[in-house]
């Protein structure tokens, strides 16, 4: 059989359309004497062309190595080190990019810059929060849309796995209304559990109109304030306490206020050089 096999591929007289089904048949482990009759399917032809690669491609690359060495090096000489270096980055680059890789970097990179704004803003991220650090608003629905993020309002996502604890609702209020929005009055008091208020409304200000359609516990106040007596506390915009305080004298009452005074000079929130004027003011309301 071997010999029979061998002369179908060296015989003078087989010709080239012979040999091509001869191949086929000792791939296929078929008689050669029953060619005439044998029917070659396309797995048989595979077959062949996948044993033919597996023979001769290691003799292939053997032989035409030290001509590619040659070719490259003379290449390189011709090459100043920053053109090696352009040349090594575009090929390293563009293999990468064929493996789909920079797309899967990108994308985590996204999710790490989108996380590290979610941790300073208690778990909650805007379309405009993402586009400083270079996120597209599409990669944001993307990311959603594959489980990561939770879509709470219009430009609005929450980051799964970060909790914002109690101070959260406040943040979501203010992100809600949009920019130029903060907490007002005695919900900065409540954010930082101050006088003992617990409204059931967060108070937030703006001196935008707002269009957009808001959940019933959010009350929309109309307030311009000095930019100096804004700030933000856990990335949250705000009223700062001094601030709140005043604009919650006659809703709140006044002991609570005073204690909320001394109790917020003593964590920091209030310089001490406003204590005693801000005293005064409540005392005289």
């Amino acid at each position: 059989m071997v010999a029979e096999q061998y002369r179908l591929w060296y015989a003078p007289d087989v010709t080239r359309a012979d040999l091509s089904t001869a191949a086929v048949a000792v791939a296929a482990g078929i008689d050669a004497r029953g060619l005439a009759e044998a029917v070659f399917t396309d797995e048989m032809r595979q077959r062949f062309a996948d044993m033919a690669h597996d023979i001769m491609a290691p003799h292939i690359e053997a032989a035409l190595k030290p001509l590619r060495d040659d070719i490259v090096a003379a290449a390189m000489r011709s090459l100043d080190t920053e053109s090696i270096r352009q040349l090594t980055e575009t090929v390293a680059r563009d293999v990468i990019d064929r493996a789909g890789i920079i797309e899967a970097a990108d994308r985590s990179g996204y999710r790490t810059a989108l996380y590290a704004i979610a941790a300073d803003h208690l778990g909650y991220v805007t379309t405009e929060m993402a586009d400083v650090v270079g996120v597209p608003a599409v990669e944001l629905r993307k990311i959603a849309a594959r489980g990561g993020l939770t879509n709470v309002a219009r430009g609005l996502y929450r980051v799964d796995g970060i909790d914002g604890g109690d101070r959260a609702p406040y943040a979501e209020a203010v992100y809600r209304v949009g920019q130029q929005a903060h907490l007002h009055a005695e919900s900065v008091l409540a954010f930082h559990q101050l006088a003992l208020v617990n409204p059931t409304r967060i108070k937030v200000a703006t001196t935008r109109r707002v269009r957009r359609q808001l959940p019933a516990h959010i009350q929309l106040v109309h307030a311009a304030v000095d930019p100096g007596e804004l700030t933000e506390y856990d990335g949250v915009p705000s009223a700062t306490v001094t601030r709140a305080i005043r604009d919650s004298i006659g809703a709140v009452m006044s002991d609570r206020l005073i204690e909320a005074t001394r109790r917020a000079a003593d964590e920091g929130l209030i310089r001490r050089r406003h204590v005693d004027p801000l005293l005064a003011e409540i005392a005289a309301a």
